[in-house]
């Protein structure tokens, strides 16, 4: 294990989405996987992320910066 935020996901994209359809093509595995991606990264709340969505988090994050710049002048 070399990265473990990288094991994580490819552990849950493989339970989540590899595991659970039957693909026919590549094109419809792409299509699933865009979907599961889409999901994943801008609609699910993410432990590592104090339970916030990427989004909410990016947001608070520009929100941080501002307010450290700020009590810096």
């Amino acid at each position: 294990m070399k990265n473990g935020f990288v094991e994580s996901f490819n552990g849950r994209m493989r339970d989540e989405c590899l595991n659970e359809n039957l693909f026919d093509n590549l094109r419809h595995a792409r299509s699933l996987i865009k979907v599961w991606r889409n999901d994943f990264n801008h609609h699910r709340r993410h432990t590592s992320l104090a339970s916030l969505i990427p989004v909410e988090y990016a947001n608070r994050s520009k929100e941080d910066q501002s307010l450290n710049r700020a009590n810096l002048n």
